[in-house]
């Protein structure tokens, strides 16, 4: 059961919904008056002890997870989605008896706009029910086709709702923030940052909207602001590439001092003056590069890369870790003495990126090779982790 407050002056409200869901392993068909559904929280996983047992072999087959969600009244006027930040392998999600979505591999962040699924209550609660059904059986079409570790089936990563206006940056872009950050030229002494995107009117009338983009130091301080004006007619979907140019002494991240800028893109409507939506993501300015004879460049500066590759399973939990344990990982090794982390093999949980680009691990990802479905696969992690500062893929 999980009840989710009211929006009130908040652009975007995020309610994760990890806790107090049921599950049950198998075909939900055959469930005999004897079988009852268990009681668990995100992340799970169904493989967490059949992989260590004395038994050859894991299971690979049907699961389902169910719980309720309330959902407030307030909630009918905006766009709603959800987030799965990882489920394995093929994932179909289920509002109210009705298939919302098919998603499949187990690696990669997924969102779906389930609003019109929902059902609400004039000032008050209203119960919709959410099922998942997933599979992690073997699949010639989803990569990875094999490998020497546990292919763990279950809802893994955190899930989470998200409540917008109707006026609002595109969120339907392979679960990433919408806004796509690129640094193409930085020096020393000048950087310039490049920002696109799309937002979309999904109200019922024409607006006169204003995008800016501000750009804060660690301290907080506004460094630069770009702003441009937009008329969206209703129904329109807008793309934007805006440029902030001529930013001056750029502090620099590096392995030493993994210093972060924070650019905070708003949407407002220029006729009210009233904040509609608003989305904040990280930023660092850095350039590297590889020299076959003299190895790793990172701001002009030789750097060795010492590191390790990491899997996101741990003995007796598999891979459904709580963030923490994710984020401890990182610091091993940035204690060690490491500043490289090879993500074996696929891509991990946000916070490992994220725990990255605080203390200064430079990292690859990995993606797999299968035919010529690499190229779809490469695509949706990039997109998901452009904004990371420490990223190779």
């Amino acid at each position: 059961m999980c009840f989710l407050s009211a929006i009130t002056a908040q652009e975007r409200l995020v309610a994760t919904i990890n806790s107090n869901w049921l599950f049950f392993k198998g075909d939900t068909a055959k469930i005999s008056s004897s079988d009852t559904w268990k009681r668990i929280s995100i992340p799970h996983t169904w493989n967490a002890e059949d992989v260590m047992d004395d038994e050859p072999g894991y299971y690979r087959g049907d699961a389902w997870y169910k719980k309720t969600i309330y959902v407030p009244a307030g909630w009918k006027e905006k766009d709603v989605y959800i987030f799965f930040e990882g489920a394995a392998q093929v994932a179909e999600v289920f509002i109210n008896g009705k298939l919302v979505g098919k998603h499949t591999g187990s690696y990669t962040a997924f969102s779906f706009l389930i609003s019109k699924y929902l059902t609400y209550k004039n000032g008050a609660n209203a119960a919709n029910q959410l099922v998942v059904k997933l599979n992690n059986s073997h699949n010639d079409d989803i990569p990875p086709l094999s490998g020497d570790y546990t292919f763990f089936g279950g809802i893994y990563r955190d899930v989470y709702l998200q409540a917008i206006n109707k006026v609002h940056f595109a969120a339907e872009n392979n679960a990433s923030s919408g806004i796509f950050i690129t640094t193409p030229s930085v020096t020393d002494h000048t950087a310039v940052v490049n920002l696109k995107g799309a937002l979309v009117n999904k109200s019922d009338s024409d607006r006169n909207l204003v995008i800016s983009h501000q750009i804060f130091d660690a301290e907080g301080k506004l460094i630069a602001v770009q702003k441009n004006n937009f008329s969206a007619k209703a129904g329109e979907k807008i793309t934007f590439n805006q440029e902030i140019r001529n930013i001056q002494d750029p502090n620099l991240w590096s392995i030493e001092n993994p210093y972060l800028y924070r650019v905070v893109s708003t949407i407002t409507d220029a006729d009210t003056n009233q904040k509609v939506d608003e989305i904040s993501n990280p930023l660092g300015f850095r350039w590297y590069g590889f020299d076959a004879a003299k190895g790793f460049f990172l701001n002009g500066k030789p750097v060795k890369l010492i590191g390790a590759s990491r899997h996101q399973d741990f003995k007796g939990l598999g891979n459904a870790l709580p963030d923490a344990m994710h984020v401890r990982d990182v610091k091993l090794l940035k204690e060690m003495g490491g500043n490289f982390l090879r993500i074996a093999h696929y891509p991990q949980d946000p916070a490992v990126l994220q725990a990255c680009d605080r203390l200064g691990i430079w990292a690859s990802v990995e993606t797999p090779i299968a035919k010529l479905r690499v190229f779809t696969k490469l695509l949706i992690p990039i997109r998901e982790d452009t904004n990371r500062g420490v990223c190779l893929s």
